[in-house]
This record gives structure tokens, sequence and C-alpha cells, in this order.
């Protein structure tokens, strides 16, 4: 898969350095980019089981989601056949509770899902998740006490907040669906922006993909969403 030149590294890396001098409305731009990103890949029935901030790429300011190691169509993740193993590998900030509950869960949309909720509140705090756990500690109070990160206590707009809690519901059924999410951030950058521009690709679009033996994704051709 071929992927443009990151030249602001990834996206913790660029929060790090940027967090300070960034507005609501470029906070939005980003979440949107990774929406648009992940609604190309659900429309696809793929799911990419490995969302997390240094996955997802900038370049020129636009972020793109990246890393597809984990990637597989819907209908592979979750058959009987599929590597229970490898749904519970991956960075456990960013990893719903099932995936802690249950050896033999298989991951769906939701699954990413919960994992972009936590990088809306990553985006709107500028910091890492869960800082100062112990891994193990973490996994276990993410997937048997609810731990989730708190709201952040500033000019965060309500609708984004109960949109990335929404995300990291516990229940994935109670989690809304990537077009859902993809309606409240349009609404968000509407009332959020003078001079509003339609919602850039985030992705390179995956046009003839498949996967292989192995389950792993392999990509023919792309080309960029268009909305």
């Amino acid at each position: 898969m071929v992927l443009e030149y990151a030249d602001q590294g990834n996206l913790r890396e660029y929060l790090k350095i940027h967090i300070n001098n960034l507005k609501w409305s470029d906070k939005i731009r980003m979440a949107s980019d990774i929406v648009c990103g992940l609604k190309c890949l659900h429309f696809k029935h793929i799911i990419h089981r490995d969302l997390h901030a240094k996955n997802i790429l900038v370049n020129n300011h636009k972020l793109i989601i990246a890393d597809f190691g984990s990637s597989k169509q819907l209908s592979e993740a979750t058959s009987v056949s599929a590597n229970s193993k490898n749904d519970v590998i991956g960075m456990i900030e960013y990893m719903e509770p099932q995936c802690f509950k249950n050896i033999e869960y298989k991951k769906t949309k939701k699954s990413d899902i919960y994992s972009l909720g936590v990088l809306l509140w990553e985006i709107s705090s500028g910091r890492p998740p869960f800082l100062g756990y112990q891994r193990n500690i973490l996994a276990f109070h993410i997937g048997f006490n609810n731990l989730r990160e708190k709201p952040i206590d500033d000019d965060t707009p309500q609708d984004y907040q109960k949109l990335y809690q929404k995300c990291w519901d516990d229940e994935p059924n109670s989690r809304p669906d990537i077009e859902r999410v993809y309606e409240i951030l349009s609404q968000l950058k509407t009332e959020n922006s003078s001079c509003l521009q339609s919602i850039q690709p985030s992705i390179i679009e995956i046009k003839n993909s498949n996967i292989d033996h192995n389950g792993d994704l392999s990509i023919s051709d792309c080309l960029n969403l268009r909305s």
C-alpha cells in the first residue's frame, strides 16, 4: 500500500508540539480526518483493529490512518476460524473491555469505534490516555471496572464530549456506527467554522482490496476517497 509522506510525524508527536496552538475548529477538522478514513474502511467492510495515536500520521496538518498490519475483512475477523489471539494484541489504552473479558472475543466495526472514542478524547486533551498506569493494571480496570479517561473541563463542545463517551461505551451495540459519528462531527464542524469547506479525505480509499490466505489485508489499488 502506498501512502503520502507524513512530514509531521504521527498524531502523538503532533499533539505534543501543537496542542497549545490548536483551536476547536482545528481539533474538529482533525477528528473529521480520522472519521473519514474509518468511514472508508467500514464501507469496504474492513476493520482496522489497531487504531491509536501512533498509527495516525500527519501530513501538511492532515491526518491519515496508517498501519494496516492487523486489518481484516469483517467476514474474516469474525469467523470461527479467525485467530482470537490477534484480537487481544494492541495498545491497551485503545482496546475495548471485551478484549480483556473474553479471550475468544472477535473484534467488529464497533471495536474500531471504541478506539476512535479514545482518539477523540486525546485530540481534545492533547495528551496520551491513562498516563501513569501500569499496563496490566490498566487492562484489568478497563475490562472489569469500566475505567475511562475523564472529560476535559475546558471549552470542549458538549456534543463532542458526548460523542467520544458514546463511542467508548462498554456495550458495543450502544456505540454509534461510523455514519452517525460522521454526521455528528459534520454538524460540529459547521457550528465551529465560519468558512466551511467539505470534509477532506483522510485515507487512501481501498479500491480492489482483498484478504490473503493468512487473513492479512492486501491492497492492489488505491485512490483518494471522495465524499
